[in-house]
């Protein structure tokens, strides 16, 4: 049984956390807050400014947890993704001593939190060429100091995806916290790793706003998982993380989720016309079956082809410099427009 004080830094353990005892007086119209050194006569912008946002943000929470059908002590809320990930890395790795394991190619935030906070990084790669995940591998990878496994999925940048099978098979077997960064599943048929979290107190879960809901200028992550790790997370993230502004535009999104749903729509449908057009094109070698709303491309030249794109105003992203990908670009799904004008371009070059 998976104990999470096992795993907890000691530092983080005896951790008092900052209070904002005013949360609680935010909609009472007769408070008067001379609690937080603001400037209560106003801004430059007028009034409204002035105030710290809500700490506790716990109307975005829990239309969030509504919105996933979940309770909102499951789910605490990040400046972006990667703030979470540097919050959970910092809150159970004792630097020089314990290690997270990623599966690369991946997501490159992982190894980075990882080094600003002086922990090491094993890898158990992808399945070379399929890009798969191998649950096994995973698992022998493992070491004794070992307390996060990060799993992207669908995985940046390859959009292949590991099955609720597989996470099962790992979260099992490992005592420590699987964490799956799951930053594309609305484009995704695949099931969420969500549905997990109240069978196994190991598994958090990572999402954003910033891909399949368009958000990505509010800078706002969400994690799901068990409140005794929601918990610990809490105590060590920053109490005023996402401004005011944020929050209230994210309650506004979740009351249109249907304009979301209709977007990956048109996200897919474009998909499929960028992929059976860059088939056709005799420098495309191979293209990776993706579950994201981007493809991972082998073509003849990778720096050719991006050297040439630019030239023309368009970013791809070669990302040769992985593991196991060389010459292979990515390109994201953009509007019917811009997809017309790249496989122009591109049928040009070829």
């Amino acid at each position: 049984m998976f104990d999470i004080n096992t795993i907890v830094r000691e530092n983080i353990k005896s951790l008092q956390s900052y209070k904002v005892w005013r949360d609680d007086y935010l909609d009472n119209n007769e408070a008067v807050f001379l609690d937080n050194c603001e400037n209560n006569f106003g801004s430059p912008l007028g009034l409204g400014y002035e105030r710290y946002p809500s700490s506790s943000q716990s109307k975005v929470k829990e239309a969030i947890a509504n919105y996933k059908n979940i309770n909102s002590n499951q789910v605490t809320i990040g400046n972006g993704s990667d703030e979470l990930i540097d919050l959970l890395i910092r809150c159970f790795c004792e630097p020089k001593e314990d290690n997270i394991l990623v599966c690369e190619p991946t997501f490159g935030m992982f190894k980075v939190y990882a080094q600003l906070n002086n922990v090491n990084v094993l890898n158990a790669p992808l399945v070379k060429e399929t890009f798969l995940f191998d649950e096994q591998q995973i698992l022998k990878a493992v070491a004794t100091h070992t307390k996060l496994i990060f799993i992207c999925s669908p995985n940046n940048p390859t959009g292949t995806s590991i099955s609720i099978e597989q996470l099962r098979t790992i979260a099992s077997n490992f005592n420590g916290i699987v964490v799956v960064d799951e930053a594309y599943i609305d484009f995704s048929e695949k099931q969420s790793a969500v549905n997990l979290i109240a069978e196994y107190s190991n598994v958090l879960v990572l999402q954003t706003f910033s891909k399949a809901w368009g958000l990505a200028a509010l800078r706002v992550g969400v994690a799901y998982g068990n409140p005794s790790i929601i918990e610990v997370l809490n105590k060590v993230r920053p109490p005023f993380n996402i401004n005011s502004n944020s929050q209230e535009l994210i309650l506004n999104a979740l009351k249109k989720s249907s304009i979301k749903d209709t977007l990956v729509e048109s996200i897919l449908k474009q998909k499929i016309y960028l992929e059976n057009e860059l088939q056709q094109l005799s420098f495309v070698k191979n293209i990776t079956e993706s579950d994201a709303n981007f493809l991972l491309i082998e073509v003849t030249n990778a720096k050719q082809i991006c050297d040439y794109l630019l030239e023309k105003n368009i970013l791809i992203s070669n990302r040769s410099s992985l593991l196991n990908c060389e010459n292979r670009i990515r390109i994201s799904v953009g509007t019917e427009k811009e997809n017309k004008q790249l496989i122009t371009l591109l049928k040009q070059y070829n």
